[in-house]
């Protein structure tokens, strides 16, 4: 274990030793979980939440409301860096299987339309084509 401005935090945990090195007031919130003053608003009070997922990624969360990215912006990281190296460089390119699955459903929605006569609105006509686009269906 080494300790990151005040805090322990697991060895070899890069993404985390990062975030919290950079952070003030740091303390330790239970198992895996840390409290920190947030830096993208004036923070006198720890409203940062700070937690290390299971796979490493690093999570935040503002109670005051700030954004994922505000609170990385202003300790100098990008969203990014929330994330294991080797997820970044093995993670596989293009869309998920669920945006596959709305694209599916709306090309069936399309050719059924087609099939039974039935008009479709300029915007659904666009949208259905764009469908066909990410689907690679001519």
């Amino acid at each position: 274990m080494t300790i990151q401005n005040g805090a322990l935090a697991p060895t070899g945990s890069a993404c985390l030793e990062k975030v919290l090195s950079r952070l003030d007031k740091v303390k330790a919130a239970g198992a895996g979980k840390w409290k920190a003053c947030c830096p993208a608003h004036d923070d006198r009070d720890p409203s940062l939440s700070i937690r290390e997922a299971e796979d490493g990624k690093v999570l935040l969360h503002c109670w005051a409301g700030c954004s994922t990215s505000d609170i990385t912006a202003a300790i100098g990281l990008e969203l990014r860096d929330l994330f294991p190296s080797s997820e970044r460089k093995g993670a596989p390119r293009g869309p998920s299987r669920e945006a596959k699955q709305l694209e599916g459903w709306i090309l069936s929605i399309g050719i059924s339309h087609i099939q039974r006569g039935v008009p479709m609105s300029q915007a659904d006509q666009e949208r259905f084509e764009l469908a066909k686009r990410r689907l690679g269906v001519q």
